[in-house]
């Protein structure tokens, strides 16, 4: 699979370069990444080899991973050091569950939705279906549709107020697996799990707050396990490689920017627009390419 990729020559540049827009924008704005990797495959005739490169997809999420670190770094720093704290205070008798900061809370339900992940790793393990239906326009089109129905949903709901501190175990354990379910390809993973904590009651702030904070762990996580691939990059492939790492994080970074600014502004709708469309255009393409 090295070699094939590196007959590419400086072509694989600009791919690099597409993927790691395609990974960067699709992760963080709820129009699902895995969808818009198939279009673009489809549409660009970008080689098979290259998106069905472990090694590649690995780097690609890293660089996402790199991005929500960088642009939640208070919060990931709260956490970090409110959970300690919180275990500390466990181990001395002195913690009390209802005087948990919001941070702390955030951390224990970060952990609890990140559970129902272990469920869809031996799942894939016995049945990949992500690669079964991953190459399937007709499926990821209806998925793309399935987002923004979700993304109204969530722009609609009311009493929109709540905020983390708030939150149940079995709220945690309903997102985590939305986030799990969001695994199909089509279905956005930040899309779904906004939304869906959007329509549970929780503010706009609150509800994209938490959406990234678990994807660190699944993303940790998928890469962990699959760290062993990373031998599959070859000497001629670095460059490439790097080149879609930095790419996917710094469109990371513009993305989670850009969608704070526009819940901010609650023009959520327009994703549910572009989600239609890119939905209708998938489906189209299923039968005429």
């Amino acid at each position: 699979m090295t070699l094939l990729i590196a007959r590419g020559g400086s072509m694989n540049y600009i791919y690099g370069i597409i993927l790691g827009l395609i990974q960067g924008l699709g992760e963080f704005l709820p129009v699902s990444s895995s969808g818009h990797l198939l279009l673009m495959k489809k549409l660009l005739g970008l080689p098979p080899e290259l998106l069905e490169n472990n090694a590649l997809d690995i780097l690609l999420h890293l660089g996402t991973l790199v991005a929500v670190i960088i642009a939640f770094r208070k919060t990931v720093w709260r956490m970090i050091t409110g959970f300690c704290g919180m275990i500390a205070g466990i181990f001395r008798g002195t913690f009390k569950w209802r005087k948990a900061n919001r941070y702390q809370v955030m951390a224990v339900y970060v952990i609890v939705a990140t559970l129902p992940l272990f469920l869809v790793a031996l799942v894939q393990h016995y049945f990949d279906y992500s690669a079964l239906l991953g190459d399937n326009l007709l499926f990821v089109g209806i998925m793309l549709m399935v987002t923004a129905g979700l993304l109204f949903i969530g722009d609609h709901s009311v009493c929109r107020n709540r905020d983390i501190r708030e939150m149940q175990p079995g709220q945690a354990v309903k997102l985590g697996l939305f986030q799990a379910i969001a695994t199909l390809p089509g279905l956005s993973r930040s899309g779904t799990t906004i939304s869906m904590a959007m329509n549970m009651g929780f503010d706009r702030q609150a509800a994209i707050e938490f959406s990234f904070m678990m994807s660190i762990p699944a993303v940790l996580g998928a890469n962990i396990l699959h760290i062993g691939d990373i031998k599959a990059i070859g000497a001629a492939n670095i460059g490439m490689f790097l080149v879609a790492l930095a790419t996917a994080v710094v469109a990371g970074l513009g993305a989670i920017s850009l969608l704070k600014y526009l819940v901010k502004k609650e023009r959520f709708g327009w994703f549910v627009i572009y989600c239609l469309i890119a939905g209708a255009a998938a489906i189209v393409l299923n039968f005429v390419l």
